[in-house]
């Protein structure tokens, strides 16, 4: 009796075990979209997180010459030909020649100046009001180190290339504005003529 029930069930298995597995597997995927769009839904009128009044805060461009490759996307997808994915894209990044000065858009203390594998050489400057300016694919040789009080237009770093995540774009500055540790548009408090 019991090897009877068995062999039905694993009947049942192999005759639907496809399309129980596939109906799984979507109903996860319809999960995972469902969240991810949900995170990065723009900002409403009640959420914390409102970007500071760019009225208030102004930055300076980060290079003499801005030629911007990928722009910020909060929900809007782009692709990566690094990453061979779409994907949302919460910073700025310009393209320029290797060993372009990268200056500080404000001024400001270096808090940290470290190594990623997925984003490069990094800087992060504290310009206060819980903002932090966030420099990636940097080159090696950087002029500044942690503790280091800065001002609007000094150089912290130098265009590279070595952000793993985006090296099939070639030289150029990834710049983050981190703010109360959420990344929000650096176009708010920036401004660009040349974009």
């Amino acid at each position: 009796m019991e090897q009877n029930k068995t062999s039905k069930f694993m009947s049942l298995l192999r005759k639907y075990g496809y399309w129980v597995l596939l109906g799984v597997s979507l109903a996860v995927l319809i999960t995972v979209i469902t969240l991810v769009a949900t995170r990065n839904a723009p900002l409403q009128d009640d959420d914390p997180f409102e970007p500071v009044d760019n009225a208030v805060i102004e930055f300076s461009s980060p290079l003499t010459v801005t030629n911007v490759i990928k722009d910020y996307s909060n929900s809007a997808l782009q692709y990566s030909s690094t990453l061979r994915l779409w994907q949302t894209h919460k910073a700025i990044d310009f393209a320029a020649e290797e060993g372009t000065e990268v200056m500080a858009v404000l001024d400001g203390t270096i808090t940290e100046v470290t190594y990623n594998y997925l984003m490069g050489n990094i800087v992060k400057l504290d310009v206060g009001n819980g903002m932090i300016v966030v420099y990636a694919s940097l080159s090696n040789d950087i002029p500044v180190k942690e503790g280091d009080t800065v001002t609007k237009g000094t150089v912290i770093g130098y265009v590279s290339n070595t952000a793993k995540t985006e090296v099939n774009d070639g030289p150029h500055l990834h710049l983050e504005v981190l703010l109360d540790d959420e990344k929000v548009d650096p176009n708010l408090y920036l401004d660009l003529a040349e974009k």
